[in-house]
């Protein structure tokens, strides 16, 4: 008997076309275009339509050197699991938290040196007693003298008996980043290139450049700006280095792309496989060999995601951009500890920091798929996307004369600042929701007594800088300025939601504004329903309250409101919760001023309560 060959899974089904999709959701929709009502633009400008299919990649010519979009360890995605210390003035401190990550996992360090600290050899034998320099690879930020700390790291390495060919990680030399924080030109570049030849001579595994791309991502941009502006700064030091009589192999070798990693997720996976293929013309063009055209990727978590208030929902944040720089095939990673906004850090913020990673690695198995983006309709789409319209912005940069003359003319500083606006005013209008922040509050949470990092100083502080610094900036920090000074007041406004009326619309409005008025920290006094409005309006009275807020239907706002407010006039501010528009004028005329919904802007009236109340 002839046996029958394997049957593939799908052959006793149609084909389905891409206009019997279409149709289908022509149909869902009874008429209405889908390309208005289901494709959405990216800050990015890119359309993202509610499918795809292979039609959509078929053209994409980078596909075809797909290895190139994987990192560059042994296996399938081998990425290095990160954490970051910051030592300022302690030292064993420092040093203690560096061996309790090493113990618990961690294959890297990142050390993040303030301005003032020059890096001498006490203090790195302080920082380092006890680890060893040949097994644990140690990369550098923020040092003003990389010079400097790779002598003393040198020096350090022998007594330990470690030869500088052993030392492994990154120096963080970064004029050019350091340019566009603090708006101070470079002075110049001369130490850079010698700097260079010394560790590619001495330490070959060291990186020397760190290229500043999270700096951008912090200053709230969109990712097809940090890619650009990133890329634009990789260019700039290639052509600083080979300038000096430096090979184009050799200044690559000496570069670390350290970049952000935001909450748009699979933008982020996007971005990092959009990076190789941009690194790959750049360096090709400076005369490196395709097939050796790559660049080593530092993914850290963004800063400007993440909230004071309510820190535990950066752990979701941390996890989700974890997820993105894995899958997006970063070298390294790096999860910042979810207390980070308030500086204090504890062990067991960087143990949840450090276990993230191993969870995705030991129990999702993250590390068994290279390049598990491959072949994905839309990611793959988005990938093409991300790089050409990067590549296009990196080409106008490159028009201005680079990194540096575009910066100093303030064009790079009105791309980012018109970028940052746009985030700020959607989550100023409450349409852009951050968690535990504007969406959610915890109403009881209290955070003045144990902050040590306060909110950001005003943007508009550039005193002695030459050029227009790109200061970070975390998207909640205009709502919590507002939470702290109700926590500093000596005085917490009490808020009555006072329900009457069709139960349906007083529960619905009597959540919004209770959520809308711990935003800024007041408490909310979230009383039973009453059986009519002279109940409540005697309750009002003899609470004391601060605000009282109607929540109720728009016909019982008719009949009720003006006779409440008229109650209360002198005792509490009446806020009607909805916007009864058809009485709106009439409900004005009777002396109601204070309405909040979802179409009023959040930070706006809520500054003006406080500028009322406290």
């Amino acid at each position: 008997m002839k046996k029958e060959g394997p049957k593939l899974l799908f052959s006793d089904f149609p084909e389905i076309t891409t206009s019997m999709w279409e149709e289908k959701i022509k149909a869902d929709l009874k008429g209405d275009d889908y390309l208005k009502k289901l494709v959405w633009k990216s800050d990015e400008g890119i359309p993202v339509k509610p499918f795809y299919r292979q039609e959509d990649i078929d053209s994409l010519d980078y596909l075809e050197g797909i290895g190139g979009l994987r990192n560059r360890s042994d296996a399938p995605n081998g990425w290095l699991i990160c954490q970051q210390v910051s030592p300022g003035k302690k030292n064993r401190k420092a040093n203690e938290r560096i061996k309790l990550a090493l113990k618990g996992g961690v294959q890297a360090i990142r050390i993040q040196l303030g301005e003032a600290q020059l890096p001498y050899i006490p203090m790195l034998e302080e920082l380092l007693d006890g680890i060893s320099l040949q097994e644990t690879e140690l990369h550098f930020g923020g040092c003003l003298g990389a010079d400097a700390l790779y002598t003393a790291l040198s020096k350090l390495a022998s007594y330990k008996g470690t030869e500088p060919s052993e030392l492994k990680g990154s120096l963080g030399a970064d004029p050019l980043g350091k340019m566009a924080e603090t708006g101070i030109p470079v002075a110049s570049f001369e130490n850079l290139g010698k700097l260079v030849k010394q560790v590619k001579e001495s330490s070959p595994e060291m990186k020397v450049v760190e290229v500043h791309g999270s700096l951008i991502q912090n200053a709230s941009t969109n990712l097809v700006e940090e890619l650009a502006f990133s890329m634009a700064m990789a260019s700039e030091y290639m052509a600083i280095l080979t300038e000096k009589g430096i090979d184009p192999f050799t200044a690559q070798e000496a570069l670390l792309l350290y970049l952000g990693a935001g909450p748009n997720y699979f933008m982020e996976i996007a971005k990092l496989r959009a990076a190789r293929i941009l690194w790959a013309k750049i360096a090709e063009a400076y005369g490196v060999e395709t097939s050796r055209a790559r660049i080593y990727i530092h993914s850290v978590s963004s800063q400007w995601n993440m909230t004071l208030y309510d820190p535990h929902v950066n752990m979701l944040r941390g996890t989700t951009e974890a997820m993105s720089s894995i899958l997006g095939g970063a070298d390294l990673v790096n999860v910042l500890p979810y207390d980070y906004p308030n500086g204090k850090g504890s062990k067991l913020s960087d143990r949840i920091a450090r276990n993230v990673q191993i969870i995705l690695r030991e129990e999702a198995y993250f590390d068994q798929v290279g390049d598990p983006a491959s072949g994905s309709y839309y990611i793959e789409s988005l990938t093409d996307s991300m790089a050409e319209k990067a590549w296009d912005l990196f080409c106008e940069v490159e028009s201005r004369g680079g990194f540096r003359k575009a910066f100093a003319l303030g064009w790079i500083q009105e791309k980012v600042e018109f970028s940052r606006k746009l985030k700020i005013d959607r989550a100023a209008s409450g349409m852009g929701r951050i968690l535990g922040t504007n969406a959610y509050p915890n109403f009881h949470e209290l955070n003045l007594h144990q902050l040590i990092n306060a909110p950001k100083k005003d943007l508009s502080d550039t005193a002695g800088s030459t050029f227009r610094p790109l200061q970070t900036f975390r998207l909640s920090s205009p709502f919590e300025k507002l939470r702290l000074d109700t926590e500093r007041s000596a005085k917490r406004p009490r808020v009555l939601l006072l329900k009457y009326g069709n139960p349906g619309w007083m529960i619905a409005r009597a959540t919004f504004a209770g959520n809308f008025f711990a935003c800024v920290g007041y408490e909310i006094v979230d009383h039973s329903p009453f059986e009519n409005v002279e109940e409540g309006i005697k309750f009002a009275i003899s609470g004391a309250f601060d605000i009282v807020v109607l929540c109720s239907s728009d016909d019982v706002y008719r009949e009720t409101a003006s006779a409440v407010h008229e109650a209360l006039s002198g005792l509490s501010i009446v806020v009607i919760a909805g916007y009864p528009a058809e009485i709106i004028e009439e409900l004005k005329k009777a002396g109601l001023e204070h309405f909040i919904h979802r179409n009023c802007n959040v930070l706006q009236t809520l500054t003006s309560f406080n500028k009322l109340l406290l």
